[in-house]
């Protein structure tokens, strides 16, 4: 037995066990023993039984005396009463309770021995735990695994309790070479491999001794995720390169024609960029900063460095609405001093030409952005033309339990019982996948083999929910779709009956370039490689997006499709542009750039990995500049972003108002609407945001559509108007347009102002159920007011009292600060949320906290800094066993760009 070995092998876990495992991602024997505690309780010796209430959760222990089910309407409530263990007249007894889980009272009974483990709070006379966490002591012969010790607790899951979980791990770590599974350590961060870690962590001796071996653990997760970091550096510091020598007279130009000056914090932004550019290896630089710090402005002036220097220029931004948008701000700006730009969408394509979304001739900021994820956006047909990987068959799971927007998946669907395919079924097979191409999905590459399926595919959006959120294709939608799309045209064709294809099974996300690449390559190999055709024979059931390219395709859909890239590919005859704009379509294989220098990736965060590495990863390498305005919480600038340099605009331009921001409950609104009216009567504009289009019966929010007639009733005589996601695009424009001419002086809305909306006049934000926004979403909301030079006001409505409601409302309350509320959100919410999909490449970690491990991060960083600058290719002997932290993650890309 070793840590790669499967469960499945080893007879002595039932089956039911094992899938159970499986819906905790555990496979191997390695994967169930770092299946770490999420937190251990010490059962050595019990504490009495509080008098009082407790401030945090407490494990105790005690017999049960009774038990009890009561019913009140149609709520049921379990109770059972602890005594403690040598309970004396001043003893108070425990109730724990448990409402609408009956179930429970199936799990305990009088007379036994329970492990609690909760908040202690008072009510009258009595002392109650609200659903603890419980366990009964058994006394069999494997009491001493879960009692009279230090006693892990584990996140498990239906079906597999903490008793049967700490059982099968106590036993592997019996069985299995633990040793092996140790991250090797160099001398600066550790005294010498631990090779009882695993067996330590699991079941301490005792507190010091985990505290210990979690921080030894901690460093390996870490010192690992470090040095595929500090590759990833080396590595792109190592490409090939093009220095941008020029003397500066556009930009100088430029920076000179804006009706402001550049901030301190935008003029040493810039300088950092320009010394980038004048190196030789390529620049690899997040900007980030506050809404409405400039960040845009400082990247054009850095693409016109290039362009001088005789490069193009390529700005990406991940919807079509904010790429024309860009266009239109780089065409006000650089026309006069005759910079060629060129727009390249999948829906447009246009060279130094007004736009119809732009052609009113109103001014463009340069920082708005006005679309969420998923609007207008035609995701990329991206896979790459390099040297072919290795083509190994991947372990296979059942569809995830949760997905990913703009996540690629490696599917297979095999026939039922082996049902052998004839070429007429392949070919309806492959068919019916193509047919949804670029309808509800990507499709990378797809194979046909006589008794199964392989093809690559990455959802698309679907559509808006009803607060405005994209909502995308399910890999359950679309894999029925095809499947019974295909099913019944195979069954006609064969003139056979009954169900063609078996459950589908999936593969792992697909997390990198390489990985698309490694998975891409194996599926049009397949059939030469499992010997279904021989080696120069042709098999005509593969497809990759070239082969619609290269000829015109029978589908409708596809024949449309090709045409559109036909026309975003179309090169100027007059020149080549010095700059393009544009979304997807500048990852196409026809858009020629002549001489790409530099590479503006705006909203980074929208883009999935192999994507952005599409556009970057030409030879000779581009500088690479990405954008966001989402600030970053110091502690990821350590770890997901840390092959990046990172530049921040920590300063606002001048002449901005300044915002107040008020707290209200929902009593106290009267106090603000006579506010709006006072302001709306001195001629300012308002929004009145709401999480929902519609009342749901499942949450206890306002809607806006209902709330629509009553601010209309408030505020008459003054005109007021709805917009969602819901409503038509035509609409939209219309109703923003009389929003911004000063028609409509209040505007009742969902988030689809969230981002890119610049009203200058605009000088309240009003926003109800202000505790369901998270706080960058709040902060972004509050953004759209401020933008001139009267004060704004942002006012927080919320009838929800919680603590942590009003602690995280007072956040905005205190400041204005993007950065503060960043670290505050990384406070409140932890990293979990923050991560989000932002981690592409990066080894998972299990145990370390980015929050409360920032210590042990700092010392793993400088560690690998230091142990790659000195020995670069690990070559000295101590350090060799070092090499396959980085090998067995060999090429991929961690951050957002490199």
């Amino acid at each position: 037995m070793d840590l790669d070995t499967s469960l499945e092998e080893l007879s002595w876990i039932p089956r039911p066990r094992i899938l159970a495992l499986r819906r905790l991602a555990l496979e191997t024997v390695g994967d169930l023993l770092r299946h770490y505690p999420r937190r251990h309780e010490d059962r050595r010796e019990f504490r009495g039984f509080p008098r009082e209430e407790t401030t945090g959760p407490v494990c105790l222990c005690g017999e049960v005396a009774k038990t009890r089910l009561m019913r009140f309407g149609g709520r049921k409530i379990f109770e059972a009463v602890l005594e403690e263990s040598g309970a004396h007249a001043l003893s108070q007894p425990l109730t724990c309770r448990w409402f609408n889980l009956h179930y429970i009272q199936k799990m305990i009974a009088t007379g036994q021995q329970l492990v609690v483990f909760g908040r202690v709070k008072r009510k009258g006379p009595r002392l109650l735990i609200d659903h603890p966490e419980f366990e009964v002591i058994e006394d069999d012969e494997e009491i001493l695994i879960h009692f009279r010790r230090i006693t892990p607790i584990y996140p498990a899951t239906e079906g597999l309790s903490q008793r049967v979980l700490r059982a099968l791990i106590f036993r592997l770590l019996e069985q299995a070479p633990v040793a092996s599974a140790d991250v090797p350590l160099p001398a600066s961060l550790s005294d010498g491999e631990d090779e009882n870690a695993l067996r330590k962590i699991h079941f301490p001796q005792n507190n010091e001794q985990l505290h210990k071996v979690r921080d030894h653990l901690v460093l390996g997760e870490f010192f690992r995720m470090q040095m595929q970091i500090a590759a990833a550096r080396a590595e792109n510091s190592a490409r090939v390169g093009c220095r941008h020598q020029s003397h500066g007279l556009l930009a100088e130009q430029f920076i000179a024609a804006l009706p402001f000056a550049f901030t301190g914090a935008q003029q040493r932004v810039f300088n950092e960029v320009k010394h980038d550019l004048q190196v030789a290896s390529p620049m690899n630089r997040l900007l980030q900063g506050d809404v409405g710090s400039g960040k845009t402005v400082v990247a054009i002036a850095a693409m016109l460095l290039a362009v001088e220097s005789g490069s193009q220029a390529a700005l990406m931004a991940p919807t079509q609405i904010l790429a024309e948008q860009h266009y239109a701000v780089l065409r006000n700006w650089l026309d006069p001093l005759g910079i060629r730009i060129a727009l390249r969408t999948g829906a447009r394509q246009e060279d130094n030409a007004p736009l119809p979304l732009f052609a009113r001739g109103r001014e463009i900021p340069g920082s708005a952005r006005v679309s969420r994820v998923g609007d207008s956006v035609t995701p990329s047909r991206t896979f790459p033309q390099t040297d072919e990987g290795r083509g190994e068959r991947c372990s296979h799971r059942r569809l995830p339990h949760f997905e990913k927007p703009w996540a690629i998946y490696a599917v297979t669907i095999g026939t039922k019982k082996r049902r052998c395919l004839s070429p007429k079924a392949r070919a309806i097979a492959l068919d019916a996948l193509r047919y949804f191409h670029t309808k509800r999905y990507e499709l990378f590459a797809a194979c046909v083999i006589p008794d199964h399926v392989h093809f690559l595919i990455q959802p698309w959006p679907k559509e808006n929910d009803d607060a405005g959120n994209v909502v995308f294709w399910s890999l359950k939608e679309l894999l029925h779709s095809i499947k019974s799309y295909s099913a019944h045209a195979i069954n006609k064709a064969e003139r056979e009956r009954g169900v063609v294809w078996e459950k589908e099974r999936f593969d792992r996300y697909i997390r990198s370039e390489p990985d698309l690449i490694e998975k891409f390559n194996y599926i049009l190999r397949n059939p030469w490689d499992s010997g279904v055709a021989r080696q120069n024979e042709d098999y005509p059931w593969v497809w990759a997006p070239e082969d619609d390219r290269r000829k015109e395709s029978p589908f409708p859909r596809d024949a449309e499709t090709s045409t559109r890239d036909a026309r975003a590919t179309r090169k100027d005859d007059d020149g080549a542009p010095h700059i393009i704009v544009g979304t997807h379509a500048l990852l196409y294989e026809g858009v020629n750039f002549t001489n790409l220098g530099l590479a503006v990736i705006d909203e980074q965060h929208k883009f999935g990995v192999a994507q952005r590495a599409k556009l970057t990863s030409r030879e000779p390498a581009p500088d690479v500049l990405v954008m966001t305005a989402t600030p970053i919480p110091r502690t990821l600038t350590m770890t997901i972003y840390g092959d990046l340099e990172i530049s921040t605009i920590d300063e606002m331009p001048r002449g901005r108002g300044e915002i107040i921001t008020h707290l209200l409950t929902g009593d106290q609104l009267g106090e603000a609407i006579a506010f709006l009216r006072e302001q709306l009567s001195d001629g300012r504009q308002a929004y009145i945001i709401y999480p929902l289009i519609d009342e749901s019966e499942k949450l206890e929010a306002k809607a806006a559509a209902k709330e629509f007639e009553i601010w209309q009733e408030r505020l008459r005589p003054f005109r007021c108007e709805l917009l969602h996601g819901r409503v038509a695009s035509p609409d939209k424009q219309s109703i923003m347009q009389r929003f911004r001419a000063g028609e409509t002086k209040a505007l009742i809305s969902t988030t689809v102002i969230e981002v890119g909306v610049d009203i200058p006049n605009a000088t309240v934000m009003l926003i109800e159920n202000a505790e369901r926004f998270g706080l960058s979403q709040l902060h972004q909301l509050r953004g759209r007011v401020g933008r001139g030079a009267h004060t704004s006001h942002c006012w927080l409505v919320s009838s929800d009292k919680s603590t942590e409601t009003i602690t995280k409302l007072s956040v905005l309350e205190k400041t204005t600060n993007g950065f503060e509320i960043a670290e505050a959100d990384w406070e409140l919410r932890g990293p979990g949320d923050l991560l989000g999909t932002a981690q592409s490449g990066l080894p998972e970690l299990k145990l370390g906290d980015l929050r409360r491990d920032a210590g042990l991060m700092r010392k793993a960083r400088q560690a690998a800094l230091e142990l790659l600058e000195n020995d670069p290719g690990l070559d000295r002997p101590e350090n060799q066993r070092f090499r396959d932290l980085i090998v067995e993650r060999q090429g991929q890309t961690f951050s957002h760009v490199s």
